[in-house]
């Protein structure tokens, strides 16, 4: 092996564990050196600089697959990373990205000589690690940050939705104190001989109370009482009746639908 060089750097700068016995290393020390070696790529697939593009990071991958385990080194030639790894035609492309892992920290790059190819050598890197790791430690918080803040705005709408949930097609409960609107009887709708009015329920005012719903009723016994004030004054049939009330019960009976169903059944009376 070629005599390194004067800054080749110490066994507590590189990032793999030596063995303890040279050239020898036992079971345990080679998954402790397997381990390191993907906790290792594990960052530099983390590095967030922007130099450090997706084929930067499947050199460092190929890379440390290469390294021995007794040698810690690695020597591919960049024609057998180019070709290896399919990244282009130009042995240029794996030049640059060995130069930016050089640049980054990740990297200890010497050649021996002009017959042999460069020998690698991965580096601790802690400045960068530290970079890497509080950068996840400030995402982590701000993750957490925004899951309290949706959670307090699931509540807040909950609690929102709970004061708010009575509205105008609800089911209100049956009596006249319920009913605000002071409705106006129809002014001479007579048809051969039917007259509706003064029907407090059956009666619309001008705009658009006459399609507005009735509320709907919680029970049959506030259907029925309805269906009578509906139907106070004429002569209304039990099918005309039970029409009425499937409407009702469904939500969708408004004083307009209700005359007009009676009014139906009087031209069909007469």
């Amino acid at each position: 092996m070629a005599k390194p060089p004067h800054d080749f750097p110490s066994v507590e700068e590189q990032a793999l564990p030596w063995p303890k016995k040279a050239k020898q290393p036992t079971d345990d020390e080679r998954k402790a050196f397997t381990a390191a070696r993907l906790e290792l790529m594990s960052f530099i697939n983390r590095d967030f600089d922007g130099r450090m593009t997706p084929t930067v990071k499947l050199v460092a991958s190929y890379l440390l697959e290469s390294v021995n385990s007794e040698t810690l080194l690695c020597f591919p030639s960049y024609r057998t990373i180019l070709e290896t790894l399919c990244i282009g035609k130009n042995e240029k492309t794996v030049e640059r990205a060995i130069a930016v892992l050089r640049e980054r920290g990740w990297l200890y790059v010497w050649r021996p000589d002009r017959t042999r190819s460069n020998r690698f050598v991965f580096l601790k890197n802690e400045q960068v690690v530290s970079q890497i790791l509080d950068y996840q430690d400030h995402m982590r918080t701000i993750r957490e940050e925004d899951r309290l803040e949706r959670e307090r705005t699931r509540m807040s709408v909950r609690e929102i939705g709970i004061g708010t949930r009575m509205s105008v097609r609800e089911p209100t409960p049956m009596s006249g104190k319920s009913f605000k609107v002071i409705h106006e009887p129809f002014s001479s709708i007579e048809r051969e001989g039917y007259l509706i009015e003064g029907n407090s329920y059956a009666a619309v005012s001008t705009g658009d109370d006459a399609v507005q719903p009735f509320p709907t009723p919680r029970n049959d016994d506030e259907a029925e009482s309805l269906l009578d004030a509906i139907c106070a004054g004429t002569s209304t049939t039990g099918a005309i009746r039970r029409t009425l009330k499937l409407f009702l019960m469904g939500g969708t009976l408004s004083p307009q639908r209700a005359v007009n169903i009676l009014g139906g059944e009087a031209r069909t009376a007469a």
